[in-house]
């Protein structure tokens, strides 16, 4: 397992670089780490649409505020290491895409939010 570098934002979110298929051809993207997501991927929908991802249906999980909600589920392909595998992704009306901790269970996640520096490995 390679390790990935990324920032902490200005605002405060570690964030770190990963490939998407976009219509079937590499994007590299900055996405946010959100540990209070237990899914892999929250992405945006527009996104999702335009490149191409299949639409797999629905799902209804719970907000941190509490709130249930029903989004659309989109199956496509990323990279975090050398090899591309297939995720599921959870779509938003949100600019921001999010990776959750279930792409995160069997790594080392090192945040220094002082120096502004992301380590996962």
């Amino acid at each position: 397992m390679s390790i990935i570098r990324g920032r902490v934002s200005f605002s405060g979110e570690p964030t770190i670089p990963i490939t998407l298929y976009l219509d079937g051809k590499p994007v590299r993207k900055k996405v946010v780490i959100d540990t209070g997501f237990n899914g892999s991927l929250s992405l945006p929908e527009r996104l999702a649409r335009k490149g191409k991802w299949h639409f797999f249906g629905f799902e209804r999980y719970e907000l941190a505020t509490g709130d249930i909600v029903q989004q659309k589920i989109y199956i496509g392909q990323i990279r975090l290491d050398k090899n591309p595998f297939t995720v599921y992704a959870v779509t938003s009306h949100s600019s921001d895409i999010l990776i959750g901790t279930r792409l995160l269970r069997n790594r080392e996640l090192l945040i220094q939010f002082k120096k502004r520096k992301v380590v996962l490995r």
